[in-house]
């Protein structure tokens, strides 16, 4: 990739990791003086190296947890748009980036009645919105908190 780049006399960019993730996707990280906006400026010179079907640039969302959801009513896919349009219907100013993802594993929630799931925005007012007050959804109300990053190599 930093041969593709130096070739088109593009010396500016330097990738430090190339990194293949769940679902194939991939991720380009840069030196952290150079900026993402940069690279995709110039993605016609080096987006041959790559066989992909769309190229956007990493954001930072901003996520709650809604705790207690009823696993019957949205544990299949289907299901799972159904609740994105329903707590949009019954939450105004909902703006959700992507349809919400459950806590647990599926094999995990098949033994239980409620389980929690995250709901992604793109700006950290709306989460704020959303831990005041209860959403709605399916003729229940649910409490959120704020969804707390957490790595494997953090300690306790």
């Amino acid at each position: 990739m930093n041969n593709t780049l130096k070739k088109t006399k593009i010396d500016l960019i330097v990738i430090m990791i190339v990194k293949t993730q769940k679902k194939n996707n991939i991720t380009l990280t840069v030196l952290k003086k150079y900026i993402a906006d940069v690279l995709l400026a110039q993605r016609a010179i080096w987006k041959h190296v790559f066989d992909v079907k769309s190229i956007k640039k990493d954001e930072k969302w901003h996520k709650i947890i809604i705790h207690s959801l009823k696993i019957e009513i949205f544990n299949m896919k289907t299901e799972m748009k159904n609740l994105k349009t329903e707590l949009k219907s019954y939450n105004f100013e909902l703006k959700l980036i992507i349809n919400s993802i459950w806590l647990s594993k599926s094999e995990n929630r098949s033994w239980n009645r409620h389980a929690s799931m995250i709901l992604a925005f793109r700006i950290k007012a709306e989460v704020q919105r959303h831990l005041k007050k209860w959403l709605l959804a399916a003729r229940s109300t649910y409490w959120t908190v704020e969804y707390q990053d957490y790595w494997s190599n953090d300690q306790c």
